[in-house]
């Protein structure tokens, strides 16, 4: 794909009344085939414009959280937020993997964990 996809074109809804989208047309920009029929726009075309610029990011930086929030200069509280509020949009339930040792430092030297909880998740794992 030549194209740098920053976010998807379809609206996630109505920008006159804020109803779902249908999609009533799919065509091939390479050969024209053309297929008709009422289509929910799903899945990622359905997210906010927003969630999808933060998704490009977040895959372009190989979901490297400090590359995350140096380029959207966003902390990592932020992120979470995103995430929580992508996987509610899409209906998926987190799974709350446990920070890695060195993603809790990070956390606590940026002033984004206390000591304290960071200990006690230290302390959660076996």
């Amino acid at each position: 794909m030549d194209k740098k996809i920053e976010h998807l074109n379809l609206p996630a809804s109505c920008p006159l009344c804020g109803g779902a989208i249908e999609v009533a047309r799919i065509k091939c920009g390479r050969c024209g085939s053309e297929i008709n029929g009422s289509f929910e726009a799903g899945g990622l075309a359905a997210l906010p414009v927003e969630y999808q610029k933060f998704i490009a990011v977040f895959l372009r930086q190989r979901g490297n959280i400090s590359q995350v929030e140096k380029e959207l200069g966003i902390s990592y509280p932020t992120i979470n937020k995103m995430l929580d509020g992508i996987n509610a949009a899409l209906g998926l339930s987190p799974q709350q993997a446990p920070l890695s040792r060195k993603e809790i430092l990070d956390a606590i030297e940026k002033g984004e964990m206390s000591v304290k909880e960071a200990t006690n998740m230290l302390r959660g794992r076996k």
